[in-house]
């Protein structure tokens, strides 16, 4: 800061910055969770090799589905369900939304938190071409018991 600055933050500042630094407190959590554990200097036993089952070791198992959720035309069903304010239809995949009742997490069994928000709108495209935007975004942290009956004590998903 130059010696002469006013050291007084503007309402401008707050709320320019204010949502980063909430989002960033919000998620800090979960990020420094997924985060490798630091030792005190002494050397830890190595776990024992897991078995190659085709996937990276650090993936966690996968987690079950909610039962039911949405039926797609083709009849396929997707395990999401549409909460928000009744009588509101999403304007560009014509998705009505549920309910306030309605389950906003993908996984069963999960205990935590769980976040979710509809954006609507336009973008531009390098091309110039103007396109409708609809998105449908979940973050979903805490415990959960995954597919194969095993209790995990935190995972962090992200449903784009």
């Amino acid at each position: 800061m130059k010696p002469d600055a006013d050291p007084r933050i503007s309402r401008r500042t707050i709320l320019t910055y204010g949502p980063v630094l909430g989002a960033a407190a919000a998620v800090a959590p979960a990020i420094t969770g997924c985060a490798p554990r630091a030792t005190s200097g002494e050397t830890q036993p190595s776990p024992p090799t897991p078995p190659d089952t085709g996937k990276p070791t650090e993936v966690l198992p996968e987690p079950k589905p909610i039962p039911g959720g949405s039926t797609l035309p083709d009849g396929s069903v997707i395990h999401v369900f549409a909460p928000g304010t009744p009588g509101v239809t999403l304007p560009f995949t014509k998705v009505p939304l549920e309910g306030l009742d309605v389950e906003p997490r993908v996984t069963t069994d999960h205990n935590g938190f769980a976040a979710l928000a509809y954006h609507v709108g336009t973008a531009t495209g390098n091309d110039g071409k103007t396109y409708d935007l609809e998105t449908d975004m979940r973050v979903m942290n805490g415990s959960y018991v995954a597919a194969d009956g095993t209790r995990r004590d935190s995972g962090l998903f992200v449903f784009v």
